[in-house]
């Protein structure tokens, strides 16, 4: 089992810093090839082109060859989806609108696909709403994308590990929602910083830093425990 859960960060689009350079380099190492082949899914975002074209440069950068699933593809093209699936090193799913992604993976029966390429190797691999996407569950910002409440709230993701997580936790905002849900919740949260991420590499686990200032904290309604490399296998069932 490969995956990397990225808690945010931004990736140098305009004027905005590239601040998850390390994580995007263990995600291509995972892999043990020198050309890889980087898959992006970019389902949950409204700017998916363009958000494509900053993630090719940087895994071409990183010695990838690069694609992209896109709607049209999955709508028409089951094959094509089927076909890109298989042959990726790496899945990478997009940051955006939880819901969303979740919906249309599991709509068209790409989890299945998804599960299949994990059991084989593949490094699967999600940012902000694709980490949740990865997860059992996550604190998203759907509502608030929707239009549906000015809250975040809990959605549930594929469950490829049994993890609840919390990504841009450094938002404070975000932590203000998560622990008034925790009041009424006995879940334990894993609550990741923009630039850190979870990597699940087999039976290595590690928390990976791009940005060194932030952190990763386990949260619960009675406790709140820093997470690093020190204790993170002790919270982490395979």
């Amino acid at each position: 089992m490969k995956l990397m859960l990225i808690g945010g960060g931004d990736n140098g689009y305009g004027t905005t810093t590239y601040e998850t350079k390390e994580i995007d380099e263990e995600i291509v190492k995972m892999t043990n090839k020198n050309n890889p082949t980087f898959l992006f899914i970019g389902l949950a975002s409204s700017f998916s082109d363009s958000y494509y074209d900053i993630m090719k440069k940087i895994y071409q950068n990183l010695g990838c060859k690069t694609t992209y699933l896109k709607k049209k593809n999955i709508i028409n093209n089951p094959d094509i989806v089927k076909n890109k699936i298989n042959e990726a090193d790496i899945i990478y799913m997009s940051g955006g609108d939880t819901k969303k992604l979740v919906d249309i993976i599991k709509e068209y029966n790409i989890d299945k696909l998804i599960v299949d390429a994990l059991n084989r190797g593949c490094v699967i691999s999600g940012i902000s709403a694709g980490a949740i996407a990865i997860a059992n569950s996550g604190l998203s910002d759907y509502q608030i994308l929707n239009n549906i409440s000015n809250k975040y709230a809990f959605i549930s993701g594929l469950n490829l590990i049994n993890i609840n997580i919390c990504p841009h936790a450094n938002k404070k905002e975000r932590i203000k929602d998560l622990k008034e849900l925790l009041k009424d919740n006995d879940n334990d949260i894993l609550c990741l910083d923009n630039g850190t991420a979870l990597k699940i590499d087999n039976n290595n686990i590690e928390i990976i830093y791009s940005i060194k200032t932030n952190q990763v904290k386990l949260l619960s309604n009675t406790k709140e425990t820093i997470i690093d490399n020190s204790n993170i296998k002790k919270i982490i069932n395979l």
